[in-house]
């Protein structure tokens, strides 16, 4: 049995398409937690007309950080299996199946998934990862780049428990501080299938909130640099350079200047250092590119 859930505030217009991919599932035994962090909208409404046993719906009167949010899902499950589906992504039906034998293998501790990005406005899909994925203890795999997206993730819930579960003060590098922490000493199971299709369009929460992506990933990068830790010391450049490119892309929107231009030139990576040239003299709307 696994324990499914998703999280939303005002989800309506994904709401129905979230649902119907996770009841459409060719494997069965699940339970859904739908957490509405406190949504104004008909979200509510639409999920009462469910009538399937597997439902449980939870509202929180008060709207909540995303992984404080997550937290309160999680201490609703049953299972020790947990999946996570945002609302506005959606799983092929054989997402579960394709994963089935491998449930019961409990030298495995988490399990990812490649994804379909569907871009709304083209309504165009694209693969996220044209490479083999790696398995086992994948933490200086992520280190370099980064590319689970918790739409495609199931993990054991004595994983999280052991890890007092997300930061519940992030709003956005939740599951990316969790993973990083894991995926030092917990095994990961990879599946090449793109059986995830994650939607971006423009209310993407990260996409319009870059201030907040930078500070958080700055306070995740200055906590690790303070505790001294091997694999991150390792890694270190990798890290800084992810960190520097978040605060160049919240520049970029923020105000073009010449300490900006200076930061761009400064960057050790060629390609992305033209990358941001070309960026600082063209509309804003080239930025979005550069976030992949």
């Amino acid at each position: 049995m696994i324990s499914i859930i998703v999280n939303w505030h005002n989800g309506e217009k994904y709401l129905k398409k979230c649902i119907s991919s996770i009841l459409s599932q060719s494997y069965k035994k699940f339970e859904i937690i739908f957490f509405d962090n406190s949504s104004t909208d008909k979200s509510r409404e639409i999920i009462h007309k469910y009538k399937d046993y597997r439902i449980k719906y939870f509202f929180s009167k008060k709207k909540i950080p995303l992984y404080k949010a997550r937290n309160e899902a999680i201490k609703k499950t049953n299972y020790n299996l947990i999946a996570f589906l945002d609302v506005d992504d959606w799983w092929d039906k054989n997402y579960l199946l394709e994963k089935k034998k491998y449930f019961t293998n409990h030298k495995i501790d988490y399990f990812y998934s490649n994804v379909y990005f569907f871009y709304e406005k083209k309504n165009k899909f694209l693969i996220y990862n044209k490479f083999k994925l790696p398995q086992g203890k994948i933490f200086k795999f992520l280190a370099k780049n980064y590319f689970i997206i918790i739409s495609g993730l199931i993990i054991r819930k004595k994983i999280l428990k052991k890890e007092n579960y997300f930061n519940k003060n992030y709003n956005i590098i939740g599951d990316y501080d969790l993973l990083m922490k894991i995926s030092r000493y917990a095994n990961a199971k990879s599946f090449n299938d793109a059986l995830v299709y994650y939607r971006v369009h423009d209310k993407n929460f990260a996409k319009i909130n870059n201030k907040i992506f930078y500070n958080e990933y700055k306070d995740w990068f200055l906590k690790q640099s303070s505790s001294k830790n091997a694999d991150f010391e390792r890694n270190k450049k990798y890290f800084l350079l992810k960190l520097k490119k978040l605060e160049i892309i919240y520049l970029l929107y923020k105000k073009k200047n010449f300490k900006l231009l200076l930061k761009i030139i400064k960057l050790p990576n060629i390609l992305l250092k033209l990358k941001f040239l070309i960026a600082i003299l063209l509309p804003l709307k080239f930025v979005k590119y550069l976030r992949k």
